[in-house]
């Protein structure tokens, strides 16, 4: 399975008047958006299915990402990918999403920063810019099951707003 963790744009800042999850992205975070997913596009396979937290800007991403590059155009909702929510639930539902192939997640920092490394297997958290996506290859067997949660994903690459596309982990997360 080729994963693709994307963290939503640049938002407008929490107030008074607005709850964080009701953020919504600016006119800089959609054209960032736009930009990654076109680029995207043109690095690999479009993804088949696309999985949103159900806060307003990850949904406005999800919905960039889908028109521009997802394959069949599928995105669901769910409260997996809230700020906060449980990890290892998270891995489980994007494993059993296998038949899809090609997986496009989209939610916020720090948890998939957090999911990344822990796929990735390594020590210290990951942070992603926002905008910003990593593409990582998971080794599902038949049943389902990861080996790769005992054998670690294959970064394949990481691509920054306004950056050139990174294909080596430590490139992508130096300085972290």
């Amino acid at each position: 399975m080729i994963l693709y963790v994307l963290r939503h744009g640049e938002a407008v800042e929490g107030s008074d008047g607005i709850s964080d999850e009701w953020r919504y992205l600016t006119e800089q975070g959609r054209a960032d958006i736009n930009k990654v997913v076109e680029r995207i596009s043109d690095h690999g396979h479009k993804p088949r299915l696309i999985l949103s937290s159900p806060l307003v800007r990850a949904v406005q991403t999800a919905e960039i990402a889908a028109r521009q590059a997802c394959r069949k155009n599928r995105t669901l909702i769910t409260a997996l990918l809230q700020p906060g929510s449980d990890l290892d639930e998270l891995t489980r539902h994007i494993l059993q999403q296998k038949e899809a192939k090609r997986v496009m997640i989209v939610g916020h920092e720090p948890q998939l920063g957090y999911l990344v490394a822990a796929l990735l297997d390594t020590r210290d958290p990951v942070a992603l810019k926002k905008g910003s996506c990593v593409a990582l290859e998971l080794d599902i067997d038949k049943n389902g099951t990861n080996p790769a949660l005992e054998k670690p994903a294959t970064f394949l690459w990481y691509i920054v707003p306004g950056r050139k596309i990174m294909k080596s982990p430590k490139k992508a997360f130096a300085g972290q």
